[in-house]
């Protein structure tokens, strides 16, 4: 089973723990994907930052769960296109970070949505692809979404920022 986190208070430490609470035992040594930014709801939009990411203290809160950061570093105008997964005929990847015990799945995961998974490393990385988002959702940052998604060549091998 996987089980995709986009829970409201996930950009608070206490709320991260409340997730973790929430969760419970039901998710014990599956997959949890966090796809959250650590930053408060519109029109706040305050960043979370205390050093560690939401996926790191969901990991730390969730010993014997696989907790994995993704879905957090492509906007969702881009998500929620027809072809879901090309900008100007090149593939987006999806960066995820997180164990490399279920990797596979994830990498399946993501896919299966129509982006390139590109493994970043263990859940510290998580941190980064956080951070990665930031800028760019911020109004007037003058930056957009599409400043923020990397571009890889077929094989995932020629990734690029754009």
């Amino acid at each position: 089973m996987i089980r995709v986190n986009n829970l409201a208070g996930a950009h608070s430490d206490a709320g991260i723990k409340a997730i973790a609470s929430d969760l419970g035992a039901d998710i014990k040594g599956k997959v949890l994907i966090d796809a959250t930014n650590p930053l408060s709801p519109y029109p706040g939009l305050e960043v979370r930052w205390t050093g560690k990411s939401a996926g790191e203290l969901l990991a730390e809160e969730l010993p014997d769960t696989f907790v994995y950061k993704a879905f957090n570093t492509i906007g969702a105008n881009l998500m929620a296109q027809g072809d879901g997964s090309s900008l100007n005929g090149q593939q987006l990847t999806m960066m995820f970070a997180g164990s490399s015990e279920n990797k596979a799945l994830v990498e399946e995961v993501i896919s299966t949505t129509g982006f390139e998974p590109v493994y970043v490393g263990s859940i510290r990385y998580a941190r980064n692809l956080e951070l990665r988002e930031v800028g760019p959702e911020l109004p007037f940052s003058g930056h957009s979404q599409v400043a923020s998604s990397c571009v890889a060549g077929g094989d995932g091998t020629d990734v690029k920022s754009t």
